[in-house]
């Protein structure tokens, strides 16, 4: 069966609100008849795969799956791995700039536009992470407005969690006037952007025609 949703209906299914209008259902995996076995392991990544029974069918099914390696020290970590962050700076007469990352990605061999964005350290929360990570990516100090609900990158392949923390960042304050980075040795590749929110879209559109 294939359901057609507009926008407003769209909207009300993600966030979990007049589910009953769907003919949806959400069958139960019974956790006992889960097992997972360990197919790879590499420094940072182990790869997965995992036996579980189809309770619609009583088919056994597999999947495999990619997931960060490392301890779980606390409650914060483990739940959410990293952050990622949407910068915005303010100044006095000047539009807002979103600030962005290039950075080369050797899993596509080519240089992307990101937002700042980091791990979560053992026994640091995500505020703490996403003010360490903008600081030591861009050079800047921000102030954070919003965070958002857990994130997955890609439920199809990993269970890896974020989450977007909104912030501004003052370019007229002090500790922004000269910003220097903080950069790890694997990110040699890392340069700072900023962009005006204006024609973001068109503008990022031609920035990807020189990658």
């Amino acid at each position: 069966m294939r359901i057609k949703l507009n926008a407003n209906d769209f909207l009300c299914l993600i966030c979990g609100i007049s589910m009953d209008k769907y003919d949806i259902k959400f069958h139960k995996i019974d956790k006992s008849t889960v097992n997972v076995k360990r197919l790879g392991n590499g420094h940072w990544l182990e790869l997965q795969e995992i036996e579980y029974i189809d309770p619609s069918t009583k088919v056994t099914r597999k999947w495999e799956v990619c997931k960060r390696k490392g301890s779980t020290t606390t409650k914060e970590k483990k739940s959410i791995d990293a952050v990622d962050i949407h910068a915005i700076t303010r100044e006095e007469n000047k539009p807002p700039q979103i600030v962005l990352v290039i950075q080369f990605r050797p899993p596509i061999g080519r240089y992307c536009i990101e937002f700042p964005s980091g791990l979560i350290d053992d026994n640091e929360t995500v505020e703490t992470a996403a003010l360490r990570e903008l600081q030591e990516e861009t050079g800047y100090y921000g102030q954070i407005t919003r965070i958002s609900e857990p994130i997955c990158y890609e439920p199809g392949l990993t269970d890896s969690l974020t989450k977007i923390i909104d912030m501004e960042i003052d370019l007229t304050s002090i500790e922004n006037i000269n910003p220097k980075k903080k950069l790890e040795d694997d990110e040699w590749s890392l340069q700072t952007i900023k962009i005006p929110l204006d024609n973001l879209y068109d503008t990022l559109q031609i920035a990807t025609t020189a990658f």
